[in-house]
């Protein structure tokens, strides 16, 4: 017996539902404002998160082309290195008769004062 009165609540509490007349109840209106916010506040979560999936997925983004800019930096780095050398660099001006330095450079100390010529 107590089954059959079960089926039959469960049953009325479906119909009240779908009904809408668990709207004009005033357990239900004095809940309402509070409803209401628990929503909004679940919608500026939700908000909240898919933003912040955006810019992650945005950062891991940024971190592959950096990557990507990091290695043809060091790769273009090398190659200036090694164009820039002296050997490549007489090897590729020769055909021009600019031959590579033998004799070392000397260098040229400008910080002694000029004799004076006055006296002479």
């Amino acid at each position: 017996m107590t089954e059959q009165k079960e089926k039959k609540r469960s049953g009325k509490n479906v119909m009240t539902i779908l009904g809408g007349k668990f709207l004009v109840k005033e357990k239900f209106s004095k809940q309402f404002p509070f409803m209401v916010y628990i929503t909004l506040l679940l919608m500026a979560i939700i908000t909240n998160t898919y933003i912040a999936e955006a810019k992650n997925r945005e950062l891991a983004e940024d971190a592959q082309k950096l990557n990507k800019l990091q290695v043809e930096y060091i790769q273009v780095r090398s190659d200036i290195m090694a164009a820039s050398k002296q050997s490549v660099l007489a090897k590729k001006l020769e055909g021009c008769g600019i031959k590579e330095a033998i004799v070392p450079l000397k260098r040229i100390n400008t910080n002694e004062q000029p004799e004076n010529t006055e006296e002479q």
